[in-house]
């Protein structure tokens, strides 16, 4: 992956900005609500390519092995195709009980059409992704970087028609959704009220 790669990283100012507010308020809630938290860490993709000299020599099922390494895998495969239910009925079982997919909303609904029409392409994808049952994560839509905030109808209509039974996380890579205050307070609070996770992604480039 290209995404973020530097020639010098030693030139990279790697100092993190302080957190949001909303941050310190959400932590104390988990708290005092005595709330379950936990950490998933994992990968993007688990195939021998992409993992080069990560799995011992002789490996027979890449996904069998790297489960026992980490407890979730981000799913990218999803974003390209959609697979058939008895793909995912196999990956199911392949990993433990504590194991959690995060699989990726097709580009369909997030490139091509940009949240036009995603009624029409969603089902197909959702029918999938729920065979993974008690090992479903969050579901993770990620935004194409020039879908700025002149699509903020797309985003209202598409989170407020999502099913509350489904955990969803949207990435924006636009910067222009965060550099505005206004704009990221009505996006904030879109998500906020509707249970939607926001993912921040960073890179060194």
């Amino acid at each position: 992956m290209k995404f973020g790669k530097v020639n010098n990283p030693e030139n990279i100012d790697f100092y993190l900005c302080e957190d949001h507010p909303n941050t310190k308020k959400t932590l104390a809630r988990f708290k005092e609500e005595k709330l379950e938290f936990s950490v998933h860490v994992g990968c993007a993709k688990w195939n021998k390519q992409d993992l080069k000299n990560f799995y011992p020599r002789g490996t027979k099922d890449e996904l069998v092995y790297y489960a026992t390494q980490f407890n979730s895998i981000e799913m990218n495969s999803t974003f390209y195709r959609n697979f058939p239910i008895e793909q995912f009925e196999k990956w199911y079982d392949k990993v433990p009980v504590d194991f959690k997919f995060f699989p990726k909303v097709n580009q369909m609904v997030s490139h091509m059409k940009r949240l036009i029409d995603f009624e029409k392409f969603l089902p197909e994808y959702l029918d999938g992704v729920v065979h993974f049952k008690d090992k479903l994560g969050t579901i993770f839509l990620q935004m194409h970087n020039n879908f700025g905030p002149k699509n903020f109808d797309r985003v209202v209509a598409f989170v407020e028609s999502w099913s509350k039974e489904l955990p969803l996380a949207v990435e924006f890579r636009h910067t222009d959704w965060f550099n505005d205050e206004v704009v990221a307070e009505e996006l904030y609070n879109l998500l906020e009220e509707n249970n939607v996770a926001n993912i921040l992604v960073d890179t060194a480039g």
